[in-house]
């Protein structure tokens, strides 16, 4: 069992390295206001991104899973799953692990789908803006559209659902700008290690 998981856990380091390296390329070709989130998002140039981060950091928000190291979630924004930017961070941890709200806000939508299996879209208080956790074991006790959360609060456990791989538990975590009013799903990505670091 550990040796799988330490061979997981170097996979997801040398695919991270990969996609690093690819973007850095990338950059270098298309300069510092190329469009830096997944295909099909409404755009955001550079420097909407780094205002938006900097807003994010004032913040202070929590980390989603307790005590996880910052510098893990380096470079999994860039990846390319399908074809397609990655444009969150995956968090490694044990299933189970408890899932907690990022911030006090709202929960916007429980959401069951074929890519993100159990899936949390939380809503901050402004609701400028969408926190997304997915490939859960489960959802806390009751939880429920519509309800507030508070920052720190459980909302989920770690899992593998959707399609994450069955022997690599995580947290795929998102943010992102609400693009349009009422519709949780419409966003511009936001690298979470950008705004925790």
């Amino acid at each position: 069992m550990k040796i799988r998981k330490t061979l997981s856990m170097i996979l997801v380091a040398t695919t991270i390295g990969a996609a690093t390296s690819s973007l850095a390329a990338q950059t270098s070709k298309e300069g510092v206001n190329a469009r830096i989130n997944p295909a099909s998002e409404p755009p955001l140039s550079r420097a909407e991104t780094d205002k938006l981060i900097h807003s994010l950091r004032e913040k202070k928000l929590d980390l989603p899973l307790k005590g996880f190291e910052i510098t893990r979630m380096k470079g999994s924004f860039y990846e390319t799953h399908g074809g397609v930017q990655h444009g969150a961070a995956d968090l490694l941890a044990a299933r189970g692990t408890p899932v907690l709200a990022v911030e006090d806000g709202k929960i916007d939508k429980l959401f069951l789908s074929k890519a993100g299996g159990i899936t949390i879209y939380e809503s901050d208080p402004s609701r400028r803006f969408i926190y997304y956790y997915a490939h859960l074991e489960k959802y806390a006790p009751k939880l429920h559209d519509g309800q507030v959360v508070h920052r720190g609060e459980v909302i989920g456990y770690v899992g593998t659902s959707g399609n994450a791989p069955k022997n690599t538990p995580h947290l795929h975590f998102s943010i992102g700008l609400a693009q349009a009013p009422g519709k949780w799903w419409v966003t511009s990505s936001i690298d979470p290690y950008e705004v925790y670091k």
